[in-house]
């Protein structure tokens, strides 16, 4: 080619796009390209110059073309990271930068690489309503890679009532698996207390029950637990801080335990287990 471009037409379903892997290898085929590693891109409705490079991207590309989508194709070795998103297929450069000093204008740009199928791990959600002994973790589990990978046991633990300090069951983490999802986050450790998962209580149930509920949950588990370790959540300067009353999450719950229902000082190591063996959720 003369110019070192070609140009192909052809359509896809703005509906069912298909995954990305497919149309990777369909471009490549379209241009007879198939021994080289590419970078494709897309302009959007604002002109911007984006990614697409996993089946979220791709879908958002398709779907938001109005009416054709422009696909623009590059050599991985010879894409320049720093024009994604920054409008340079729509709008002029201003004249300052063409101004530039021809030496500034042609130093090369660092690389940095697009992130690709970038997805979240956990996060530490509700943090406003809260109360500051507690968390509430929500795990993402993509597919069945890698498991949840913690043991969970039944055992004591100690509640603030009007008639003073009474123990009441309790469910704890016994024991994390290496290189499991929950260990991965940084979150989650031995021996913090369950109290609710997926906003359900677990007071009242069973170790069976608590399992049960955490498997069916397994693609989206939120647990809420009271740390053992209270040094490491986070401390709110104000506990009017973010008072707007609403969870960051709709399937939170709204009612968990108050603060002075829990004994703060009870030390981990006082807890009794009334059951020696463990349940891994997997």
């Amino acid at each position: 080619l003369q110019f070192g471009a070609e140009f192909r037409r052809f359509s896809l379903d703005r509906y069912k796009p298909g995954k990305f892997e497919d149309f990777y290898k369909l471009i490549l085929h379209i241009h007879h390209i198939a021994n080289l590693e590419v970078m494709i891109g897309y302009a959007d409705v604002h002109g911007d110059l984006l990614p697409i490079n996993n089946d979220d991207n791709f879908f958002k590309a398709v779907s938001s073309a109005h009416p054709l989508l422009r696909v623009f194709i590059q050599r991985q070795d010879e894409v320049d990271y720093s024009n994604f998103g920054t409008n340079t297929l729509s709008r002029k450069k201003k004249a300052l930068v063409t101004l530039r000093n021809d030496n500034l204008r042609r130093r090369p740009h660092i690389n940095i690489s697009m992130p690709h199928d970038f997805r979240p791990v956990s996060s530490i959600i509700d943090v406003d309503i809260l109360p500051e002994t507690h968390r509430r973790v929500r795990l993402y589990r993509h597919g069945c890679e890698k498991p949840l990978g913690f043991y969970i046991r039944d055992g004591t633990s100690v509640r603030v009532t009007p008639h003073g300090l009474e123990k009441v069951p309790g469910i704890f983490i016994s024991r994390m698996v290496p290189g499991g999802l929950a260990e991965s986050t940084g979150l989650l450790a031995v021996n913090d207390e369950v109290l609710e998962v997926n906003g359900i209580e677990v007071a009242g149930k069973t170790l069976d029950q608590v399992t049960d509920m955490m498997i069916a949950n397994s693609h989206n588990l939120i647990i809420t637990v009271k740390p053992a370790n209270q040094r490491n959540n986070i401390i709110r300067s104000s506990r009017m801080s973010g008072s707007s009353g609403q969870s960051t999450d709709s399937t939170a719950s709204h009612h968990s335990l108050p603060t002075s229902h829990v004994l703060q000082n009870f030390h981990p190591d006082e807890m009794e287990s009334d059951e020696e063996a463990d349940i891994v959720i997997e």
